[in-house]
């Protein structure tokens, strides 16, 4: 339960009272004209009066006047904007600058010159124990009755909703009203009131936590941080499948609403902007959840966790380094499973089942953001397989052997100590035979550096004994039948001679 009250300021036509806190870039003031005035001037001021700062002005149409020299008076601290005519309805004021403190709004006609009081000398919301908004305000005015409504506001661009409205209502009073018509959130209220002659605004100064009567709970295990520089907000599933994240400023004023259907959200903040507040809720119908403000403050954590170069190795065992800042840790998912955590520099054994497996390794800040590194590693402890299409021992009269079969592919194969080019796993070569029996090996490795090796014979037959016995013989048995054969036709002849 937070409760304000603000005392009385300065009076003119309209006037509102805003906190920019020493972070915050951009604030915008909503106020609320209920007449049009001829000749308009605002004037914007702020609480470190050293602190430079920028103002723009948008009418209710939409139209922009940023304040320069042509139609503002500069001073130490302060703006003074002519907008020439005003029209009547929200107009809003964006205050740009760094450190600036509280931030005044307020304006009149320019012959105006009642600057002496607020009228409004106190204004309180408050939220009740069952939920509801208590109300309290204290008008200075002649009448016993003013023009009064409040308003809650999430945010200038988000418009406001009307919380309580009366036409004439006492000058001081208090009243509850339900908060089942605001979606849970932070809201700064904004009570505006007119007494006939003129009109004020006033808004609280810090955010009140608004809850619906029957808003699901809290989600559970929300996180925030960064991954290698993406922002992101996660969080365990709840009951609906259905949330709503939000983004605020750095005065929790809303920036950003939307709906997701899932238990993970990228933040994508502008460009240049490494800090942001963010909310998630359950959603359940009409009703928004519970939740809290976690800040996401993005940075990328030093320190380098390394791996092996090889992609295969055959050993089951691979070596991880990390190295990491003291006040930050480190963590090892394997196959996505969390296998080290709160880990500190040094060196770690990873422990691989033969096959396939990706690591994903982390340094982890106080923050929660993270720098990652990957690895895609295979282990391979089967040597590969070789087939031989030739016999184990053979035999041949040839001076030369094909030596064909197949292993795995990317194997490199080797025969008898020269490496042969592959196919797809397939391989064929001519060997030159020696004189006798002629061992072949064969071996071929894979990219662990498994091996398999395959021997077989072959036996050159056809040597000089051989060619004695199938030519040099044969040859002297045609010469002695050749000679045999002259000698029995001879003497046939030498009988006719006689």
């Amino acid at each position: 339960m937070r409760k304000w009250t603000l005392s009385a300021l300065l009076v003119l036509t309209f006037f509102c009272l805003l906190p920019i806190k020493a972070s915050a870039a951009v604030r915008e003031v909503q106020v609320y004209l209920y007449q049009e005035y001829a000749d308009c001037i605002f004037f914007v001021s702020w609480q470190n009066a050293d602190q430079p700062a920028s103002v723009k002005i948008i009418s209710p149409d939409g139209t922009e006047i940023v304040a320069t020299e042509e139609n503002s008076e500069f001073g130490r601290g302060r703006v003074d904007v002519n907008v020439g005519t005003a029209g009547s309805g929200y107009w809003h004021v964006s205050v740009e600058g760094d450190g600036l403190g509280t931030i005044s709004v307020n304006g009149g006609n320019r012959k105006d010159t009642s600057v002496q009081y607020n009228a409004i000398q106190s204004f309180t919301a408050e939220t009740a124990e069952d939920g509801s908004i208590h109300l309290g305000w204290d008008v200075a005015a002649e009448q016993d009755t003013v023009n009064l409504s409040v308003a809650a506001i999430q945010s200038a661009s988000n418009g406001n909703r009307t919380v309580y409205q009366d036409y004439s209502v006492a000058r001081t009073g208090t009243v509850t009203v339900s908060a089942d018509n605001l979606p849970t959130g932070l809201y700064r209220f904004t009570v505006q009131v007119y007494d006939g002659s003129g009109q004020y605004t006033l808004t609280t100064e810090e955010p009140l936590y608004i809850r619906q009567t029957e808003a699901p709970e809290k989600l559970e295990n929300v996180r925030a941080g960064s991954i290698d520089g993406e922002m992101y907000l996660t969080w365990d599933s709840g009951r609906s499948g259905n949330y709503v994240v939000t983004l605020y400023d750095e005065t929790l004023s809303v920036l950003k609403t939307e709906y997701v259907y899932e238990n993970f959200y990228g933040i994508t903040p502008g460009e240049g902007v490494n800090r942001v507040k963010v909310s998630v809720a359950a959603v359940d119908g009409n009703n928004w959840g519970e939740f809290e403000v976690v800040e996401v403050v993005k940075t990328i954590p030093s320190g380098v966790i390394s791996f092996p170069e090889e992609e295969v190795t055959k050993e089951n065992v691979i070596p991880v380094y990390i190295e990491c800042p003291s006040e930050a840790s480190a963590g090892v998912y394997l196959d996505g499973k969390l296998i080290l955590e709160n880990a500190a520099s040094g060196d770690y054994d990873l422990n691989l089942a033969e096959g396939m497996h990706e690591v994903v390794a982390y340094i982890e800040d106080t923050y929660g953001n993270m720098s990652t590194f990957t690895k895609s590693i295979t282990v391979d402890r089967t040597p590969p397989s070789v087939k031989l299409n030739n016999e184990d021992m053979l035999k041949t009269a040839s001076d030369s052997i094909v030596i064909e079969g197949s292993t795995e592919p990317n194997a490199t194969v080797m025969i008898n100590g020269v490496e042969q080019e592959m196919g797809s796993g397939s391989f064929m070569v001519k060997l030159a035979l020696e004189k006798g029996v002629n061992p072949v090996t064969v071996s071929a490795y894979d990219a662990a550096g498994n091996k398999s090796v395959k021997t077989i014979t072959v036996e050159r037959t056809g040597d000089i004994d051989g060619k004695w016995t199938g030519f040099i013989l044969p040859g002297i048995l045609f010469l002695a039948l050749a000679g045999w054969y002259v000698r029995l036709n001879k003497k046939p002849r030498e009988e006719l001679s006689k």
